[in-house]
């Protein structure tokens, strides 16, 4: 019995072991199933960053590579002009047509140049919705008289007829401020009456009403038809309807022929194109041409009424530059503009020195009403009806005037009356 229970004991005892080794298989030490061990080091820069990474990419850039940099971007950047264009005027100035609308500047910044070309000088520089006075125009290019009184050319491209506004900026929204409860207010207690002979009474002083601005009042008037060629006396304005309120289309030169269809009662004609003239500016008969001679217009002004020995000289002086080119800036025989002309004739039969400047020459003399006018007398013309003076003619006698119209006929006589007329100057 003994011998069994010993027996039994050793076999509970081996299948015991067998199990534990059974269970150790897998374990960390059974190297043939594990991968092999591996040291893991990490790498050290050979330098010490003192700064943030920016600050030091910053100090390690070359001077070579920073001046590299600046280079590329110069090389990508442009300055660009307003009027950096290769716009080529076709006609010289003095053959630009005449204007004197109203214009404005449609772009940030328009240059104002000496010349009409992209290489002359910049008089100016006019900012967006700068208003200008166009007197004249060419191809490609205006000459134009900005608010300060400065002329100059400027690219008609840059202009806009219509009247250009300034952005207006759009208003912040004004936050709902929040209702607050209304409280109910207490009564307050009925104040014994004052009897009215002792009690003072405030009268406050009325605010007087605004004075309304008038509405303007349109033209009223009539049309009489009729049909026949006038011709323009001077440079003048051609309008929508008749009357100086009405807005300019163009403008008619010395000696122009225009077909009208109709007279107002308010003294404008009505041309073929529907639009209006001043009547008073145009005559029946055209204006002495270049072929007329001096002997034939002299010989038709001995009734002036003025000496006869200082009228013929004078006049016949003036009347031997007929047909002479008209020539912007000109002031000699070969080429004369209008103040040019007047100087040399001046300088040349009296001795008297005046400037070759139309405004500068309205300053000087004494003035003299149209009524008082005689030979001799400088005759001062403001076309634009700006205050500033664009022409100058001379007055012969025998209603006629004499002047340096136009690139197209050069010096001409014209009727008197002629048009746009501010100021009379006496120098002799």
């Amino acid at each position: 019995m003994r011998i069994k229970k010993t027996a039994a004991f050793l076999t509970g005892v081996a299948i015991t072991m067998n199990i534990l080794s059974i269970d150790d298989i897998g374990a960390v030490n059974d190297v043939s199933l594990q991968a092999p061990e591996m040291e893991i080091t990490t790498a050290q820069p050979d330098y010490e960053v003192t700064g943030s990474a920016s600050s030091y990419a910053q100090q390690t850039l070359s001077a070579e590579t920073v001046s590299k940099t600046v280079d590329d971007i110069d090389s990508f950047t442009y300055v660009i002009d307003v009027d950096d264009v290769e716009d080529t005027e076709l006609m010289t100035a003095d053959e630009f047509t005449h204007d004197g609308s109203h214009m404005w500047v449609d772009v940030d910044i328009a240059n104002l140049r000496s010349e009409p070309n992209v290489e002359s000088d910049v008089v100016d520089q006019l900012e967006y919705s700068s208003e200008l006075i166009r007197i004249s125009y060419g191809t490609d290019w205006s000459y134009v008289r900005s608010s300060d009184g400065d002329e100059g050319y400027m690219l008609t491209s840059l202009l806009s007829q219509d009247e250009v506004l300034l952005p207006t900026a759009t208003p912040t929204p004004t936050a709902t401020p929040t209702p607050v409860p209304t409280s109910t207010p207490t009564p307050a207690p009925t104040a014994t009456p004052v009897p009215v002979s002792y009690q003072t009474r405030a009268t406050a002083t009325p605010v007087p009403e605004a004075t309304p601005t008038p509405t303007p009042t349109p033209v009223s008037f009539t049309e009489t038809a009729i049909s026949k060629t006038v011709y323009s006396t001077d440079v003048i304005n051609v309008r929508t309807g008749p009357g100086t309120e009405y807005s300019l289309v163009s403008g008619y030169n010395t000696g122009d022929s225009i077909e009208v269809i109709a007279i107002t009662d308010n003294g404008w004609y009505k041309t073929s194109a529907g639009y209006y003239v001043k009547a008073e500016l145009c005559s029946d008969t055209a204006p002495v041409s270049a072929e007329t001679t001096a002997t034939e217009v002299s010989s038709s002004s001995t009734d002036s009424g003025i000496d006869s020995s200082l009228y013929s000289d004078f006049a016949n002086y003036c009347l031997s530059f007929l047909g002479t080119p008209y020539v912007y800036s000109g002031a000699s025989p070969s080429g004369f503009d209008c103040s040019g002309f007047v100087s040399y004739v001046f300088a040349n039969y009296y001795g008297i020195s005046l400037p070759h400047n139309a405004a500068e020459i309205a300053e000087l003399g004494t003035a003299v009403s149209a009524e008082n006018i005689q030979c001799g007398d400088v005759i001062c013309h403001d076309y634009n009806n700006d205050g500033y003076i664009e022409h100058v003619s001379i007055y012969i006698g025998n209603g006629t005037c004499i002047h340096a119209s136009n690139s197209r006929v050069g010096v001409v006589t014209s009727s008197w009356p002629m048009g746009s007329v501010v100021a009379i100057r006496r120098f002799v």
